[in-house]
Order: C-alpha cells, then structure tokens, then sequence
C-alpha cells in the first residue's frame, strides 16, 4: 500500500496520545495499569518517529525546541501564575508553595504544573540525543539504555528505603527522566526507520488486523500477570525488559492501524484530515493548559472517583483544551503559547 509523505494517520495517533495523556490524568478507573503502560511511551516514541537522525545541526535542534517548547513552557508558565495568585490569593503561604514548586518542578511540583514537566524532558532529551549524533550510534543507545537501567536502580533503592527519592525525578524539572527517555526517542527512530518500510508493503485490511493483535496480545498479558506499568515521570519503568517491550510493542501496533487504514480514511474524508492537521499543531497548548480544566472541575465538584465524574472531566478537558488551542493557534499567541506560525481562521464552504 501507498502511503504519501504527510501521513496523517500519524498525526491522529499523536492527537491520540495526547488525549490519552489527558485520560490518564483525569483519575484512575480499573484497568487504567494497562493505560499507563504505553500512554507515554507511545508520546516519546512517537516524538522520536519524527527526530529524523542526522537532519539537523546540534545548533538547530536547539533553536527548534527553544521555539516549540521551552517558549510554550515558558508562556504558559507565565499564565499559570498568575492563575495561582488570583486562585491563592487569600493563602499567601500556599501560594508561594506553589509558585515554588511549580517553577522547580521536581518531585513534589504543584499540580497547576501537572503535565508541564515532559515537554521540558522532551526538549532536553532530543538535543542530548541530536549532540551524540556526533558519536557512533552505539553511544545514543548506550546512553538511552544506561539511563533506564540506572533509573530501575533509583527506583529500587528508593523502595527499599536506601534513598529518600528518585534523583532524576528529584531533580528540578525532572531534568534527570530526560536520560532513559533518549532510549523512547531511539526506538521511535528505528520504527520509522525499519518497521515503516515493512508496513508499506501491506494492504491496510492486513496491517490493521496485526496492528490490533499487537495491541490486545501485550494487553491480555499485561493484565493475566499484574505487570507493573510505566511512571516515567517518577523515574519507574516496570520490570525490566518485559515492560518496555510491552510498550513498544502496543506503540507498533497502533503505528500499523493509523498509518494505514485512519490515514486513508483521512486522505479520503479531506475536512477530517485538515481538522487533524490543525488539531496536532494545538500540542503544547493542550499538553500545557489541561491541567488547570481538571482542577477547574475538581472544584466545581466533580471530584469523585466514579467513572461517570471521570469521563465528564476527560471529556470537558479533552474538549476545551483543543478548543483552546484551535483558537489561540488563529491569533499572534500561536508563538509563545503553542510553539506554531499563526494559522488563518477556518473557512467553510457551504454549497448554494
């Protein structure tokens, strides 16, 4: 099967993985272990599915995440405080408590700042990565696997109560999660490098029909044996080997399905593909701004643990904060809030 260049397929999977980290953050339901075991893997995986080795000078990788993320990061910092000091105003105490641990980030950061910390793990992460680009490829990985290894050490020694935390989580702004998150960018990489090809060649019927296999087998799996899932912002990466391959292998599955039957459906439907096209460049608005929609509705009162509360606060997260985005995205702030160029507003033809 043919697949063109811009596969949008692609783009709604990365639309997709961002509402799943939207989920994730909405609270937790039965099941939701085999939720987090691939939801942000499949984020940096599919972050590294677009990190082209060798595309880019060390210079220009660094201007490039300056501009998409560590400005959003920055602006919507900015908004974030002054969200804290208008809603903490009458609790000076707390309200220098969060603004603290909010700007650090770091374990015990402020929830205003909920999902913040991997836009910055991201940025850091692809410029060490586009830096070992200078070495042979075995140091990238080197690097990668060291860092998820070293980070199951942390994690060990802080179960058994030999240290007091994770020090790459411990770190400000989680700077320390950046090293095993090279290992997720790496695999992206050679996805798009090896599997891609390979996919390319089968029909969509057949590729989506391995690609579900891929899902559902890890699944089933994951859940018959209580396999511990993925916190990577804790610096926790399950059990060795089996839960990064679990991952990776759910990550593959959901590659094949939309890079071939939902991108064909989206070359097929053209205004469906274009509202997937604007709805990919809202990222770093949505990743940035719904935490504070979910602590909105916490205190409004939906804040209970029942599933129905859940999917109203996923819903009205998910909702307003691609609609958030679609429209910051048409006015100047695209730049410092979203990392785009200013779009034009949406025009829709109405046949006479």
């Amino acid at each position: 099967m043919h697949i063109s260049h811009r596969n949008l397929g692609i783009d709604a999977l990365r639309v997709f993985s961002i509402a799943m980290v939207i989920l994730g953050h909405s609270g937790t339901f039965d099941g939701s272990g085999l939720l987090s075991i691939w939801r942000m893997p499949l984020f940096f995986i599919l972050s590294g599915f677009f990190l082209v080795p060798y595309r880019r000078s060390l210079r220009v990788e660094v201007a490039r995440r300056w501009e998409t993320l560590i400005i959003p990061y920055l602006a919507w910092s900015m908004v974030i405080t002054l969200v804290v000091v208008a809603v903490k105003w009458n609790d000076p105490a707390d309200m220098l408590h969060q603004l603290y641990t909010g700007w650090r980030g770091g374990t015990g950061r402020s929830a205003f700042w909920m999902s913040s910390w991997f836009l910055l793990t991201l940025a850091v992460s692809a410029i060490i990565l586009r830096y070992l680009e200078r070495s042979a490829r075995w140091v990238a990985w080197t690097v990668g696997i060291a860092g998820v290894v070293v980070s199951r050490i942390f994690a060990y020694l802080q179960d058994i109560e030999v240290l007091d935390g994770h020090p790459f989580a411990d770190l400000p702004l989680r700077l320390g999660i950046s090293l095993p998150v090279i290992f997720y960018l790496l695999i992206g990489q050679e996805i798009r490098a090896r599997i891609m090809p390979l996919v390319q060649e089968l029909s969509a019927t057949r590729a989506t029909s391995i690609g579900v296999v891929l899902i559902i087998a890890p699944l089933v799996l994951t859940h018959h044996f209580s396999i511990p899932a993925h916190y990577i912002h804790a610096g926790r990466f399950g059990w060795p080997v089996i839960t990064p391959a679990i991952a990776i292998t759910v990550t593959i599955g959901f590659i094949m399905i939309f890079s071939t039957w939902i991108n064909r459906l989206l070359h097929r439907w053209t205004l469906l593909g274009q509202v997937v096209g604007r709805l990919v460049r809202t990222g770093s608005t949505v990743v940035l701004s719904h935490g504070l929609i979910l602590l909105w509705m916490h205190s409004i009162g939906f804040n209970s643990s029942s599933l129905g509360d859940l999917f109203i606060r996923f819903g009205v997260a998910l909702s307003t904060a691609f609609t958030v985005g679609l429209l910051l995205n048409m006015t100047p702030a695209a730049r410092a809030l979203s990392g785009v160029p200013q779009e034009r507003p949406v025009r829709v033809a109405i046949a006479a």
